[in-house]
């Protein structure tokens, strides 16, 4: 078949053959990717029932995801031929590698952690391996383990199966004939499968114990000349115990009889518990000279990385942080900080930063948020320098996979993976408007799609997203997001918007099924931190709570971490219920910090450069929108994570007043077009709702306009004074532009309802135009449509992400921010029955530090918010941070 096609594959190589057939190397053509295909034996194709029940349990492999169990990807049919195409591992088998001699303790331990890690998931699913054995296992030049032929053994066979078809395995192996397929297998069966009798996963178990013993052995734990004799010495001998090595640990030594009991009753019951055991065994490698020649390039490789971490770790004083093992409730807390690399600024948000769950690496982000211009970078903590993944450009909010080789996040609008040490990127699926994910050790990834919406489950590779959570209408809620695995790898904790007084309602969600547990109320998305503890954001700075696994409950009383007070949330972010903080395994935890930056209120000429300054009480403002005859300014100043003010400065004659009385996030004004009236969002009775303010008046502002839908924001005035328009957040197609009627009854009608995000509508002067953003997470565009009657859009800009247009007073020129470039570009319009748009050109460069503005009536002057540009902000790293908090 060496060169044909079956299908989409290319057939490029024969690998082995067995019982089930033979396998071959292929290329599929659609993905461009290398698989393994085992073409089925015509012998087992001519029995009908036996196809069918291949297919039905094929189907039921393929949903099993898992970063070392080598996946299922389909069945293939083509000129009468069936195949199933499968992951391709390279690599030894690690019957080969024992074949070598055996293995050190700490290799053996290392590899048969994996393998459990592989089949308690299974186990987890209802899936039975059936026919586990060295030949199934294969050790990547990486040091990843992938257990071959999950299931395949049942899907096999006929749907009765005697003991000696269970033996006729399914595995292929280059060098054995089916005479040596059914030995191989046979000398790895359990008691009661060797009798033909039905089993289930404790039958893995005694095949992991027999694995685990030929590793640390090098010998068959039964063996005999004959497939008889192999099993009845599985019936009746013991192995030989005094052949495992003198150095192996007692807890590996009882592990070894627990799976090894003939008696199922008293086998070990769960690999889960095996795992565990594993976990907390701690082993020193042997010295250089008590093994002269180690038998596998991989085994020499892992000697040597030991001895050097473990020098570099001492040396460093980070043995802490990258050993869970080597915590105690009396271990003193040490913190480190890590700081964006030269030129470049860390992404202001802890979503943005990611610690490994095996505690040894940090992922963050670097770049602004007003633009695209994102890199994904990885810190080691056992060096003193990050590096940018290949591949990671334009990536944002990174996730970890369980077994921390692989970093998921989005970039261009697409859920996408990739391995830390080096490989390709791998998109998984549509993710545009992505909100936060979680990776459980199964290979699940749960996440947010959108900015509303409900939350998905897919796998690590790849296929079909499926819904896992419900908006519950009664309570209005628009959208789940940032969810995060807790340590059983089936419940996860999700925040639900909209919220409420500045805190979101936080569930436990459950893959099981879409039923779901109240937490409590929270200022962001929490996340699990042994031992018990949520952490989440509270009032600025970092807070923790006992949380219990088995009821899903919170206990106690949230506590504030006094000493980590800078887990800064931007005002954005509390509209996001983003994470405050990332935690590995073992309970270390990353949060981004930030010192409180105030912004300069600065004129700029029309190039953009600054000419002087308003002086202004010291505060965190914002925004600023200046009236439309240019004497005053209304300014959003922040007061504190969950409110914000509204304030009237005089640029004419100096001084300040406050606007908004209610409390709450008061912020997006929008002046009436007499300059007398603003009218702005604020979230004061818990939904965003719009009000309105008389400049001239002391008393306090009045309701506009209130409705259920939780994100709304005004963002012009029609010069008629008739319309105001609004941009709102819709449950199926996220932003959407309305005009809301002044006077009678106050109605919002629809004018751009895209698939993507339509935002930042301006009226121009003359009433006939409205320039408004669209766009989606790959690119955002401005466009201009006939007003009030929308019409054919034309596009006006030519790339960059856009901030809110300006018009000139003559509706002839239309400004525009590129806030990549930091950037302001003007466009020349001509009216009429079709819109004739000039080529755009730069009009204005601003300082780097500019973070909001806004234009003069006459376009010859700006009014910005700037700060200096220090590139502040840390990544901290804490360990043994909540060992001494009171239970």
């Amino acid at each position: 078949m060496i060169g044909s096609r079956l299908g989409a594959y290319q057939i490029t190589a024969k690998l082995g053959e067995g019982g089930m057939g033979e396998v071959y190397r292929a290329t599929d053509s659609r993905l461009d990717r290398e698989v393994a295909i085992k073409v089925l034996s015509p012998a087992f194709l001519a029995d009908a029932e036996r196809v069918a029940r291949f297919e039905r349990e094929a189907k039921l492999l393929a949903q099993l995801q898992h970063p070392h169990i080598a996946a299922v990807y389909g069945l293939e049919e083509s000129d009468g031929r069936r195949a199933l195409v499968m992951e391709l591992v390279d690599g030894d088998d690690l019957s080969a590698v024992i074949e070598r001699g055996p293995l050190p303790v700490p290799e053996a331990l290392s590899i048969a952690r994996q393998v459990a890690d592989a089949l308690e998931a299974a186990h987890e699913q209802g899936i039975v391996h059936r026919d586990l054995k060295p030949a199934n296992i294969k050790l990547r030049a990486d040091g990843t383990v992938k257990v071959l032929d999950f299931g395949l053994a049942k899907a096999m066979s006929p749907a009765v199966a005697s003991g000696a078809e269970a033996m006729n395995s399914p595995t292929l192996t280059a060098r054995g004939t089916q005479l040596g397929v059914i030995l191989g297998t046979a000398a790895y069966m359990a008691p009661e499968q060797a009798k033909g009798k039905s089993v289930d996963r404790r039958a893995d178990i005694w095949a992991f114990g027999v694995v685990l013993y030929e590793m640390l052995s090098g010998r068959r734990a039964f063996d005999g000349d004959d497939v008889s004799e192999v099993m009845a010495s599985v019936l009746k001998t013991e192995p030989d115990w005094s052949a495992v090595p003198a150095e192996t640990p007692p807890a590996v030594r009882r592990l070894l009889r627990r799976a090894l009991e003939k008696d199922p009753r008293r086998r070990l019951s769960s690999i889960g518990d095996a795992r565990l055991e594993l976990d907390e065994i701690e082993v020193t490698a042997p010295a250089a000279s008590a093994e002269p020649q180690r038998r596998s390039f991989a085994s020499r490789v892992w000697l040597v990385a030991t001895g050097v971490l473990a020098g570099v770790l001492a040396a460093a004083g980070l043995a802490a942080l990258l050993w869970p093992s080597a915590r105690s409730s009396g271990a003193s807390v040490t913190r480190l900080s890590i700081v964006a690399p030269t030129g470049l600024d860390l992404f202001p948000d802890s979503a943005q930063v990611a610690i490994s769950p095996d505690g040894s690496m940090v992922a963050f982000v670097t770049g602004n948020p007003l633009n695209r211009d994102f890199q994904l970078w990885l810190r080691p903590l056992d060096s003193l320098a990050a590096r940018p993944l290949a591949g990671g450009d334009r990536a944002r909010l990174p996730f970890w996979s369980r077994d921390s080789r692989s970093l998921g996040f989005v970039a261009g609008g697409k859920l996408k993976t990739l391995p830390v040490a080096g490989g390709r990127e791998e998109v998984i699926c549509d993710a545009k408007n992505f909100r936060g994910a979680t990776w459980n050790r199964a290979g699940v990834i749960v996440f947010a799609p959108d900015t509303s919406g409900p939350l998905f489950r897919v796998s690590a590779n790849g296929g079909e997203p499926v819904q896992v959570t419900v908006l519950d209408r009664e309570r209005k809620e628009s959208g789940h997001r940032f969810p995060s695995f807790l340590p059983d790898g089936e419940h996860f904790l999700y925040a639900a918007l909209p919220g409420r007084e500045g805190k979101f309602d936080i569930f436990a969600g459950s893959l099981r099924d879409r039923t779901r547990t109240f937490v409590g109320a929270m200022e962001s998305a929490p996340v699990y931190a042994e031992p018990g503890w949520l952490l989440f954001a509270r009032r600025g700075g970092l807070a923790a709570q006992r949380f219990d696994l088995r009821t899903l409950q919170l206990t106690g009383e949230a506590v504030a971490l006094a000493d980590e007070p800078a887990a800064v949330l931007d005002i954005m972010n509390s509209f996001t219920a983003g994470y405050a903080a990332s935690v590995s395994a073992a309970g270390a935890f990353t949060y981004f910090s930030a010192p409180s930056s105030e912004a300069a209120v600065v004129w700029l000429d029309a190039a953009g450069k600054p000419t002087g300054s308003v002086s202004l009480p010291a505060g965190r403002y914002r925004e600023v929108r200046i009236s439309p005859d240019g004497r005053q300014a209304v300014l959003v100043r922040s007061d504190s994570r969950t409110e914000s003010s509204l304030w009237l400065a005089d640029l004419e004659r100096g001084g300040i007043t406050q606007l908004s009385r209610g409390g709450g996030l008061n912020q997006s004004p929008v002046w009436s077009p007499d300059g007398t009236q603003v009218i702005f969002a604020s979230d004061r009775g818990g939904a965003t709702d719009l009000f309105l303010k008389d400049i001239s008046d002391a008393a306090a502002e009045r309701p506009f306009y209130s409705s259920s839908v939780e994100f709304k924001a005004p963002t012009a005035w029609s010069p008629d004074g008739k319309w105001v328009v609004l941009q709102q957040v819709d449950p199926d197609t996220l932003n959407n532009i309305y005009l809301l009627p002044t006077t009678g009854v106050i109605t919002p009608q629809p004018y751009v309802q895209g698939p993507g995000n339509e935002s930042s509508g301006v009226v121009s002067p003359d009433g006939k135009w409205m320039a408004y953003r669209s766009g989606d997470a790959t690119a955002v565009e401005l466009y201009v449509q006939s007003f009030p009657i929308p019409g054919q859009p034309v596009r006006i800009s030519n790339g960059g992400v856009l901030a809110a247009p300006w018009w000139s007073r003559d509706s002839k020129h239309l400004a525009y921010l590129d806030a990549t470039s930091k950037t302001v570009w003007t466009v020349d319009l001509e009216g009429g029955g079709t819109l004739r748009v000039g080529t755009p050109r730069v009009s204005a460069t601003l300082p780097l530090g500019a973070l909001a503005l806004d234009s003069m009536p006459d376009r010859q002057r700006w009014l910005a918010l700037v700060t200096e540009h220090t590139g502040a902000g840390t990544v901290t790293v804490v360990q043994n941070g909540l060992t001494g908090l009171k239970k």
